[in-house]
């Protein structure tokens, strides 16, 4: 019986993380009926914008947390705007807006090999952004003469998400490199023996705190504005276009909200695990 108390403790532990990362994929899929597999590397950037906020700034729980929340937000709603809001409503500002973001990768990952003097008087990094300005021009022309006409078909949202999990994640490796990074111990709490069980303090807080961040979402699905319009594009996008709701807006706020949810899952597995991982979110995804 202690065993079985005792791995109901550690099930209810990894449940609580669990449902945070669950819940993203959940509200995604809820509203445009996608499966956004970049989501599990979302919740792998936010262990490691736990680890730099640790490193750089604070080992302050709260605001280690915040920030995690705030950045992985930020790239949940990049996410939608690069990848699936140019499938689902293919305008030339949707394709320059998206073009401007893969530059913006692409700059980054070029910058975090090379010196930034010895990029800016690179041949090849000129003649490179030349040749892709150009062939955002050209995509551009022809979106316009095509009356600004795209296809939505749901294999090429999917191709969409799985190659922003691929950039993502490889981001993070040519960042912090491939190697596990060590994730310091920014919170710590005893034990409380009762009986033949062991109570993990650590354990009962990421518990509340898995469960005071779903109430959170709970909050705001139902008892404000933005979750009212959140149901109503679920249920008919074009009905809630009708009645004054801006459809693209509610499903960045939905992508930031539900990635917010992942990045605070990050910081608790990389709390509880005390390592992050730049593969940790394919496996994390995939269960």
């Amino acid at each position: 019986m202690e065993i079985v108390l005792q791995q109901i403790l550690n099930g209810l532990t990894l449940g609580g993380i669990y449902a945070l990362i669950a819940l993203g994929y959940t509200m995604s899929y809820g509203i445009i009926k996608l499966i956004n597999f970049a989501h599990g590397d979302i919740f792998m950037v936010g262990a490691f914008a736990g680890l730099f906020v640790i490193a750089t700034f604070t080992s302050n729980f709260l605001a280690v947390i915040v920030i995690a929340m705030a950045v992985c937000a930020l790239l949940g709603f990049i996410v939608e705007k690069t990848a699936y809001i140019p499938l689902r409503e293919g305008s030339p500002v949707n394709m320059i807006f998206t073009a401007f973001m893969l530059m913006v990768i692409l700059l980054i990952a070029y910058l975090s090999r090379y010196h930034v003097k010895t990029v800016l008087t690179s041949v090849t990094f000129w003649v490179g952004l030349v040749l892709f300005v150009l062939f955002i021009a050209w995509l551009v022309r022809g979106r316009i003469k095509s009356g600004g006409r795209t296809n939505s078909s749901r294999i090429n949202a999917l191709i969409s998400a799985i190659g922003m999990s691929i950039i993502i994640s490889n981001m993070v490796v040519i960042i912090y490199g491939p190697k596990r990074a060590i994730f310091p111990q920014i919170i710590k709490f005893g034990e409380i023996n009762v009986g033949q069980i062991t109570v993990s303090g650590l354990q009962i807080f990421i518990i509340a705190a898995s469960v005071a961040l779903m109430y959170m979402l709970y909050y705001i699905v139902h008892k404000t504005k933005v979750g009212i319009a959140m149901r109503a594009v679920s249920q008919n996008m074009d009905t809630a276009r009708l009645m004054g709701i801006n459809p693209n807006k509610v499903i960045g706020f939905t992508f930031a909200l539900g990635a917010s949810l992942a990045g605070a899952a990050g910081v608790l597995v990389g709390v509880f695990y005390t390592v992050s991982d730049p593969t940790m979110g394919g496996m994390y995804g995939m269960k």
